[in-house]
């Protein structure tokens, strides 16, 4: 009876060890963790959107955050409140030691985008070497490549630091320089331009320049963890893009998709470069 009740007990334990794994890996839904874009509640809604389009077609749950900045949603990536992060490109350079890719994002085909700096349509201001007294116009937290590392990169050496306003949003920046004194410069992601063709803002503006591309978003996991955890969850993003109602709920996200490939090691180093080099000239972001 001892051994029948010893054996029991390591079948039991073996029992209790298995279904906790399982509830690990499917048991409980992986979070997404994502930082608000141009406002909190639609973000939330085409998040929404996307989940429940992904429990409905592929019976697949998943839970999302939105967060205020990247330091937030790191600090519970890192605490493990979340189990995968939506993360600008520039934090992705600055956090790579402790996280690694599972998805690249996809805008507009590729993953790549382009920053484009814009000023008013009747401005003095045709090419950036016309560029002497102006204001740029930045959106805060000042802690992404578009709205902050990329403009910096590219016009630091002609900026004196008071000529800097941080706007609450891009949308606000394309605003404020089609409405503003003539000598205004704003940066935006070249999706914000193209979101808004046809606009009446978009007939007061002009681009003054398109900046070199920078990488899209990188949705990570926690380097430490078990990457086919997370296998159907990839290959079901990745696959978002060929149905038609994939194709729109991305649409939401401002996305056109998700792809398994790889950043090359060059456009990695010139990109900490850049992210150094901002972050010696004006801090890194709190």
């Amino acid at each position: 009876m001892r051994a029948f009740r010893q054996r029991l007990l390591v079948f039991l334990l073996a029992l209790g060890a298995y279904l906790c794994g399982q509830n690990l890996l499917y048991g409980v839904p992986p979070t997404i963790g994502v930082v608000t874009g141009e406002s909190a509640l639609k973000t939330s809604e085409a998040w929404s959107a996307l989940v429940s389009f992904v429990k409905e077609e592929f019976e697949l749950t998943l839970r999302y955050q939105v967060f205020d900045g990247h330091r937030p949603l790191l600090k519970a990536l890192k605490e493990r409140w979340i189990d995968l992060a939506l993360l600008d490109a520039a934090w992705f350079v600055r956090e790579q030691s402790w996280v690694r890719p599972l998805l690249r994002t996809v805008m507009g085909g590729d993953t790549e985008y382009r920053v484009l700096l814009i000023v008013q349509r009747n401005s003095l201001f045709y090419r950036t070497a016309d560029l002497r007294r102006f204001e740029l116009f930045l959106k805060k937290p000042h802690e992404e490549m578009a709205g902050f590392y990329a403009p910096l990169a590219f016009l630091g050496h002609l900026l004196e630091r008071g000529s800097i306003r941080y706007l609450e949003t891009f949308e606000s920046i394309l605003r404020g320089v089609a409405y503003g004194k003539g000598d205004e410069v704003g940066a935006i992601p070249e999706y914000i331009w193209n979101q808004n063709r046809g606009s009446r803002t978009l007939e007061y503006l002009r681009i003054l320049e398109v900046l070199p591309p920078v990488p899209t978003p990188f949705l990570v996991m926690r380097a430490s963890e078990d990457e086919t955890r997370f296998q159907f969850l990839r290959n079901t993003l990745a696959s978002l893009h060929t149905l038609g109602k994939g194709r729109q709920v991305l649409q939401g996200i401002s996305l056109s998709g998700f792809t398994a490939s790889e950043l090359g090691k060059e456009t990695l180093m010139s990109l900490a470069e850049v992210v150094r080099q901002v972050d010696g000239s004006y801090g890194p972001p709190k």
